[in-house]
């Protein structure tokens, strides 16, 4: 642990100090000096987590290693309009997990200039880089009307392929990316202008020596343009548009005939483009309006199945969408219905052997009375149409028909004496799922139904720092010859002592399954904890976990996995300034 401070610290002084004085030095001059004396000139807000946890079990395949341990941290400096954001993670998983999970990074902020320094993540547009982590620097400018964003850095770290142990991460090429954003207005109408690019990195030796496994290096430029308008009050337009070059594998060091010839008119630093480069569009826009608590939206999406961003973790393509949705309230709000439907269909370059078609509906009322009733009740409805070319049984294509139902209802009940200081609460769940599988005529159809329901009650009583809760839950699945059943309990309570700086917590929970093709097994789930509460910001905890399982013809067949785990925390809350006396 001490260790493992020291590299906190280390983290802090070599992130933070630099970023501190840069823009300490860059801003000083257009500091607003109306506001000292007004407020705290220095203020620290944040927290520290730390844990360590023992894991035992006998289990073929354990779900942890014996010994684990982390610590993760956030932190906020404020000099009067300075913002100095700083966060990290360090663990022992950095060890095993080859990309990093070690993360530290600050974002220091004034006015309407913020900077990103070390793990940070940035949102550029839906359609280039959103959310896409990334290690290096960036920079955002909102002076006005007027945006700009952009970074430069690591998207993804080098990993070569293991030949020795079943490593279950793939090999990985370092991916370097940047991305730039130029544009002008306000949240309800702006326009923006996206670049975002790409390259895998590699030495020529290494991947010649077959250390990248089967990954081929990818290059990915991207074109964006992000924009809203405002047409009136109650009515606005949003749109999303991007093209996108996207190459997959080695670029020749000599490129002869088409290659060279593609390469003299396009090439830049940008991008290597040749007649191996795949171009692809993407579009996503909607309409939306809001008048007296009704609201109306249509959207419209379409990913070409050759468009491809590297600055997304997930993105898919090859689709097209339409959804309208409808949304109204009555009584003062206090009951709302929507409704929407939507269309939903792939092979839009009408080259695949297999074509899905999806209709997908939904509908849901809701009541709060504001203070005691909570209820809803929602329904969907999703169909499949999935049509192949191959010969099959005797005709010219396979056509496989899907749908799926799901009815939800819930109800809630809340009784809250502020006197007494006591809450109670009582809830009910109900659900059903029907899944339908129709294919062609000399496929048998088969139906699938899942019931599910629980009822649960909680109270608590602040004055004894007292709150117990007790849970009951079941579920039926049913399918042709398979059908299961699973119920059980759980029981919760906490109590606090000594002011409520001192906590004990106990849960526990006991599941039955049975089935008619096996005798179904026994499983039991049981977590307690102890925590306490040193000075104004600090809180130590124990906690142990254990989850058992066991069949129900023979005891000896159980399996176990228990748990135990230290943490510590640290809370740093702003102090509100004593006002001066008069």
């Amino acid at each position: 642990m001490a260790h493992a401070m020291r590299m906190i610290g280390h983290c802090i002084l070599r992130c933070a100090i630099p970023a501190c004085v840069l823009l300490v030095s860059c801003t000083a001059r257009a500091q607003n000096l109306e506001g000292i004396g007004k407020k705290d000139p220095f203020s620290i807000t944040g927290g520290l987590n730390a844990y360590t946890a023992i894991y035992t079990t006998d289990l073929e395949d354990p779900r942890m290693i014996p010994l684990t341990w982390g610590v993760s941290g956030r932190m906020n400096l404020s000099i009067y309009e300075l913002q100095l954001p700083f966060s990290f993670i360090i663990s022992e998983k950095e060890r095993d997990f080859r990309q990093p999970f070690n993360q530290y990074g600050v974002s220091p902020r004034y006015k309407w200039a913020t900077a990103h320094i070390g793990h940070r993540s940035m949102n550029f547009s839906e359609l280039t880089m959103s959310g896409q982590r990334f290690f290096g620097g960036g920079l955002e400018l909102e002076p006005g009307k007027f945006r700009f964003a952009a970074m430069y850095g690591r998207l993804r770290k080098e990993i070569f392929a293991d030949t020795i142990t079943d490593a279950i991460e793939e090999p990985a090429f370092t991916r370097n990316g940047m991305a730039v954003k130029v544009g002008g207005g306000t949240q309800a109408s702006h326009a923006d202008l996206v670049l975002f690019r790409a390259k895998d990195e590699y030495d020529a030796i290494d991947y010649d020596r077959g250390r990248y496994g089967s990954a081929q290096p990818e290059e990915n430029l991207v074109l964006g343009l992000s924009t809203a308008l405002q047409v009136a009050k109650s009515l606005q337009f949003q749109l999303d548009a991007a093209g996108s070059l996207h190459n997959v594998g080695v670029v020749p060091d000599e490129r002869t005939g088409d290659l060279e010839e593609a390469a003299n008119k396009y090439d830049s630093f940008l991008f290597n483009v040749d007649p191996r480069s795949r171009r692809g569009t993407a579009i996503k826009s909607g309409l939306s309006y809001n008048v007296k608590g009704t609201t109306f939206s249509l959207n419209y999406d379409r990913i070409d199945p050759l468009f491809r961003t590297l600055g997304n973790y997930f993105f898919m393509n090859d689709v097209e969408n339409y959804r309208a949705t409808m949304g109204t309230g009555a009584f003062k709000q206090k009951v709302r219905f929507t409704v929407s439907l939507g269309l939903q269909s792939n092979d839009l370059s009408k080259s695949l052997a297999a074509r899905t078609r999806r209709t997908i509906g939904s509908a849901s009322m809701s009541y709060n009375s504001g203070k005691v009733l909570t209820t809803s009740l929602s329904w969907s409805n999703f169909e499949a149409n999935m049509r192949s070319a191959y010969e099959a049984a005797g005709t010219d294509t396979i056509e496989l028909r899907q749908v799926s139902d799901n009815i939800t209802f819930t109800n809630s009940l809340r009784f809250r004496d502020a006197v007494k200081g006591t809450t109670r609460s009582m809830d009910i769940t109900l659900g059903y799922q029907g899944f339908v599988n129709e294919g062609y005529p000399s496929q048998p159809n088969s139906t699938t139904v899942t019931w599910t329901g629980s009822v649960g009650y909680r109270s608590q009583v602040k004055p004894r720092a007292f709150s117990w809760g007790v849970r009951v839950t079941t579920s039926v699945f049913e399918n042709a010859g398979n059908g299961r059943i699973k119920y059980g309990t759980s029981l919760n309570a906490r109590k606090g002592f000594n002011k409520d700086r001192t906590g004990v917590n106990a849960r526990t929970a006991f599941y039955l399954n049975r089935g008619e093709q096996y005798g179904g097994s026994t499983s039991l789930v049981a977590n307690a904890g102890l925590d306490q509460k040193a000075g104004r910001v600090h809180t130590f905890g124990l906690g142990l976990n254990y989850n058992g399982r066991s069949t129900n013809e023979r005891f000896e067949d159980s399996q176990y996995q228990l748990r135990v785990q230290l943490t510590y925390g640290m809370d740093l809350r702003a102090r509100e300034r004593k006002k001066p006396k008069s």
